[in-house]
């Protein structure tokens, strides 16, 4: 029977249903050398390490809005625009894609335990030095980059590690792990504000850098690999070859542009329509919790309709709550509405982006790596806030002494990146569609 070579391998192969909807790839010389992952065991250490791991690398910068609020009100840093202190958050954030290729290259070649161990020192360090800053540009290098530093390593080798002890429950084992950054941000956000409003923002920032520094050093300890990855120092560019490996990059780069802006804002515009800074802060909790919840159910549904299918169905779903529903939810009961169905289908960007990479990319080992090659892609996160932070400074007006922002434009500024970013999606979806390969 005929045969087709996809874009990038050359092995040989055969295909078997894996859902209605998509296929699942299955590479026989890879089968041939590696055991059969046992969906379970170890395995599901591994998950609990790397949902502690989520707790603080994904719940801190996802709760960043809190002291945005303190850093703009408070009297340090009076004056400073919220372009530049935005830019703090998004330091922070880039850090991830920033160094990802290193920090999946460090790990397949030197081991995840080792790499993710040092990360944990280097955000305990980090945040600890950041709360001694007297200038802007102190939080850049500690809080942002250092921070960013450290989540990479500690964070990216969990993403070659997890998908080698799973198969069939490689979704909900991703989810479950990847729900953790939901509940750290539910918890660690009004936690912050608590300590922001009775001890200040430096003991806030000391306080989070011990507790983080301790849950991921000791979560590292746990990561080992199934299989030991290739030791080759050389970085495979040749997926960037493949048409479907170029769209995915892409989609992480234009995504990023929206992906924190809500995340960051949420807390202003609720301020700005006359909410407290504590319900505020609630909203990004709430918005990590549904967040939380929606990694572990759109991971299990991705086991059974398809990893690509339900990204994109998160795509469609978000982009249609910034255009049609953010914008007019200036009462606490839409604004909850808003940030629990929004952090809910956000939660599924975590989860199955992962899951995505290996079910198309990841038969040919050094998983770490390549998944973060994707994560390069949010580099972008260094520009996507400041930009919407440019926007509202531009919108922002004062009557009688009193500040007044149009968050309008920097929302549908946020929503045509979703959008975008959903295109490329369902190009991906469509070009598997097309793909026919017989045994």
């Amino acid at each position: 029977m005929d045969t087709t070579q996809l874009d990038g391998f050359v092995e040989s192969k055969k295909v078997i249903p894996n859902t209605p909807s998509e296929t699942t790839i299955v590479f026989l010389s890879n089968q041939a050398q590696t055991p059969e992952s046992p969906d379970g065991g170890y395995g599901w250490l591994i998950v609990a390490a790397s949902f502690v791991i989520n707790i603080f690398i994904v719940g801190l910068p996802a709760s960043y809005g809190v002291f945005e609020v303190a850093f703009t009100t408070q009297e340090d840093f009076k004056g400073t625009s919220s372009l530049a202190i935005a830019f703090i958050g998004s330091l922070a954030t880039v850090g991830m894609p920033l160094f990802a290729i290193m920090s999946g290259r460090l790990s397949d070649i030197y081991g995840p335990r080792v790499i993710s161990c040092i990360g944990a020192v280097i955000v305990c360090l980090s945040l600890i030095i950041a709360s001694f800053s007297v200038a802007i540009w102190h939080l850049y290098i500690t809080q942002g980059f250092l921070f960013g530093l450290g989540t990479s390593l500690s964070y990216i080798p969990i993403l070659g590690v997890l998908p080698d002890w799973f198969q069939k429950r490689r979704g909900l084992a991703m989810g479950i792990a990847v729900s953790g950054g939901g509940i750290g941000g539910l918890a660690i956000a009004p936690i912050l504000q608590k300590v922001i409003s009775t001890m200040g923002w430096r003991w806030a920032l000391r306080i989070i850098g011990i507790a983080s520094g301790a849950g991921l050093f000791t979560s590292g300890l746990f990561l080992k690999m199934r299989v030991p990855s290739k030791r080759s120092t050389n970085i495979d560019f040749s997926y960037f070859k493949d048409s479907k490996f170029v769209r995915l990059f892409l989609m992480a780069l234009v995504i990023s542009l929206g992906w924190f802006v809500p995340l960051f804002y949420i807390p202003g515009f609720a301020v700005q329509y006359g909410m407290s800074k504590n319900i505020a802060a609630l909203l990004v909790g709430l918005t990590n919790g549904a967040s939380g919840i929606g990694r572990v159910t759109l991971g299990y549904l991705a086991d059974t309709t398809g990893p690509v299918n339900v990204l994109i169905f998160c795509n469609v779903v978000a982009t249609l709550l910034i255009f049609l529903l953010w914008p007019f939810a200036t009462t606490l009961p839409l604004l909850l509405v808003f940030v629990i169905l929004f952090g809910f289908v956000l939660g599924g960007f975590a989860s199955l982006v992962p899951t995505v990479v290996s079910f198309l990319f990841g038969s040919k080992g050094n998983l770490a790596t390549v998944t973060g090659m994707i994560f390069t892609g949010y580099i972008s996160n260094l520009f996507g806030s400041p930009i919407a932070g440019v926007i509202i400074d531009h919108f922002t007006t004062y009557t009688n002494g009193i500040k007044n922002i149009n968050f309008t434009p920097a929302i549908m500024y946020t929503g045509a990146c979703f959008f975008v970013a959903t295109s490329l999606l369902i190009s991906i979806r469509y070009s598997m569609r097309k793909r026919t390969v017989l045994e």
